[in-house]
């Protein structure tokens, strides 16, 4: 973990965040040169057969060795006061692990109820056959405006559905701008995710090796009315 001074690596936020209010999403320097495939091994160990697992023990030592609450979260606090008028509190976050196999959960997109979506790359499958798909992330910048109460927030959510599937996305992509991320770069991306209508493609029967992602989502503007919050105590009965 030395390789990489973590300070300075989420500090580089501070000169991004114009990037991120324009352009909805922003990518940090990546991280192949850690030692993942251990992190992957671990992590793996506690992921459940579903494909979200909640912060388990080894996600949590390896956000905190990457010191992602001590340097990136209070950075984000600090710009959703300003720019989105959050009045919640640092701790309001939802870390999950999205393990992904050949016919897992493909083409639901949607918005997340946080402001703030962190995607880190840990284990990114290779492909074996031409027009495979390794579970890209497809997404669509600034597919809405900021929802300014939970009441808008529902109703936009509601009309995107049309464009949750597979067909649903490509009559989208005639109309908003469409942006595809394998990760195989292994470069972190920060996105609005009430703002950025997304999803993934399906995972080939072809590839080498699972698809592992950590999550990291920050501060739901309404907590107690979101359809967001609803669904989370849903999928983790």
């Amino acid at each position: 973990m030395n390789d990489i001074n973590f300070k300075d690596y989420w500090g580089c936020i501070d000169d991004k965040f114009d990037e991120l209010l324009k352009e909805g999403y922003v990518k940090f320097p990546s991280i192949a040169n850690l030692d993942l495939s251990e992190f992957d091994k671990r992590i793996s160990s506690q992921v459940s057969k579903k494909t979200y697992t909640e912060l388990g023990n080894e996600h949590k030592k390896f956000i905190t060795k990457i010191l992602l609450e001590k340097y990136l979260a209070p950075k984000l606090l600090n710009f959703a006061k300003k720019e989105f008028g959050y009045k919640g509190s640092i701790s309001n976050q939802y870390h999950i692990a999205r393990s992904a196999i050949p016919g897992d959960q493909k083409y639901r997109a949607h918005f997340d109820s946080h402001m703030f979506t962190l995607v880190i790359p840990i284990k990114i499958p290779a492909i074996h056959e031409e027009g495979g798909t390794i579970g890209e992330l497809v997404f669509f910048p600034n597919a809405r405006s900021f929802p300014k109460n939970p009441f808008t927030d529902l109703i936009g959510k509601l009309w995107f559905k049309q464009y949750s599937s597979k067909s649903g996305i490509m009559r989208l992509s005639k109309k908003k701008s469409l942006n595809i991320n394998s990760f195989e770069d292994y470069e972190p991306l920060l996105f609005l995710g009430n703002t950025v209508f997304h999803s993934n493609q399906p995972i080939s029967s072809s590839v080498d090796s699972h698809r592992l992602t950590l999550l990291a989502h920050y501060f739901d503007p309404f907590p107690k009315y979101s359809i967001g919050s609803l669904l989370r105590k849903i999928r983790f009965r």
